[in-house]
């Protein structure tokens, strides 16, 4: 059996990691390490993660989940990482699903474990991304296509980091077998906050700018940025989902760089996008305009007929 490092993120998390540390040291998993990546906490996270005898690496400030994570894959030599956030709670055999199904294949790069409501029955599946929040990664592959981008700092990270796995050839799981608890936000209760809400949107746009073909980019983006920037008024922190819009402006370079980037990684589809559908970001949105429009436009039409 493969030795598993089981590497849990912290950021002032004291009271989630009373609730839940201990579940993960319960892991029944025997060849196992739990260790915790502190990203500059000063709640007494760490005191209380040494008065367990667990693994610390301590990071001098807060650098981002993106950054700890990369941390954690440059700090070990092992063949698989398990990654989990400080507010999952895990069974003792949250991890031998995770571990059966990603050696199963040598194309799976990722896998992850079921949180949520899951329709399609308790056989691996094809996701279009894998969640942080409680996941298994082929360590060497995760690093040969560039880890997790530090650009995003956090929110949209793990995405980004799928879709490039999957242009490099690679496909990623959900394991509906391995089910835990998670507490969502636990670390951010006060969401959403100015910054979050600047990072999710301004995130979730750099992936469509760096995904997108060109006709997408030409015909689509431009409409969701309209749809994007009229709801930035509405939703709360409308400044900073107005100044995550307009930064964009200047995410030119590194877009195109991102682009030229995953162009040499391969040239495979985005097969990630035809998983999703009409549900990319607000894509749906897109579509129920066009759909108004066309509707109004036949109404007209017949009306005048």
């Amino acid at each position: 059996m493969e030795e598993i490092p089981i590497v849990v993120l912290n950021y002032n998390g004291l009271e989630l990691l009373k609730k839940y540390l201990t579940s993960v040291l319960e892991t029944r998993y025997p060849y196992k390490e739990v260790v915790v990546v502190d990203n500059g906490s000063n709640d007494s996270s760490k005191e209380y993660v040494k008065s367990l005898g667990v693994r610390l690496i301590s990071l001098d400030k807060n650098y981002g989940p993106a950054y700890a994570r990369n941390v954690a894959l440059k700090t070990f030599k092992n063949k698989f990482i398990a990654f989990l956030d400080n507010d999952v709670w895990t069974p003792p055999d949250w991890l031998d699903p995770l571990v059966e199904t990603i050696t199963s294949d040598d194309k799976i790069a990722a896998v992850q474990s079921l949180y949520t409501d899951w329709p399609y029955g308790e056989q691996p599946r094809l996701i279009p991304w894998f969640s942080t929040a409680s996941a298994l990664v082929r360590r060497e592959e995760i690093l040969k296509v560039g880890g997790f981008d530090e650009h995003y700092f956090f929110y949209w990270e793990d995405t980004e980091l799928s879709w490039r796995l999957y242009r490099a050839g690679y496909k990623i799981l959900m394991v509906p077998k391995s089910k835990v608890h998670h507490e969502a936000h636990g670390t951010f209760k006060k969401l959403p906050s100015p910054f979050t809400s600047y990072l999710t949107l301004r995130n979730q746009m750099l992936l469509l700018l760096t995904y997108y073909d060109l006709s997408q980019l030409l015909t689509i983006f431009p409409i969701l940025y309209i749809i994007r920037f009229v709801q930035s008024f509405k939703g709360p922190n409308r400044l900073a989902q107005i100044k995550a819009l307009l930064s964009l402006f200047k995410e030119a370079k590194y877009v195109a760089t991102k682009r030229k980037y995953i162009k040499e990684i391969s040239n495979q589809g985005n097969v990630f996008l035809q998983m999703l559908g009409d549900q990319v970001f607000g894509y749906e949105e897109f579509t129920s305009v066009r759909r108004a429009i066309i509707k109004r436009y036949l109404k007209t039409k017949i009306f005048k007929e």
